[in-house]
């Protein structure tokens, strides 16, 4: 089954931009099929201006899409990374 993009965001600290984006997608655990789908938010350094990312800073694979999404956006207007808390917070 095809990945389906579900939240896409831009979020600033500072001058620096990030793009998060998460997505539906089918799992690569070795399990029978259908292979079981799950959302995953990933997190990459963004050059807002021309249009291309940069460095993955984040990625999550647990969790409700929204709030995966959220807390990762929250971190990276907060603090500009995403800290070693978030797994804590994402499951609280």
């Amino acid at each position: 089954m095809q990945d389906k993009r579900k939240l896409k965001s831009y979020v600033w600290h500072g001058d620096q931009c990030y793009f998060v984006s998460t997505i539906e997608r089918d799992s690569s655990a070795m399990v029978g099929p259908p292979a079981p789908r799950f959302y995953e938010s990933l997190a990459w350094e963004y050059d807002y201006e021309n249009a291309e990312r940069g460095e993955m800073v984040g990625q999550e694979g647990s969790g409700p899409a929204f709030l995966q999404h959220f807390l990762m956006c929250e971190h990276l207007f907060k603090y500009g990374e995403v800290r070693d808390t978030f797994e804590e917070e994402l499951a609280a």
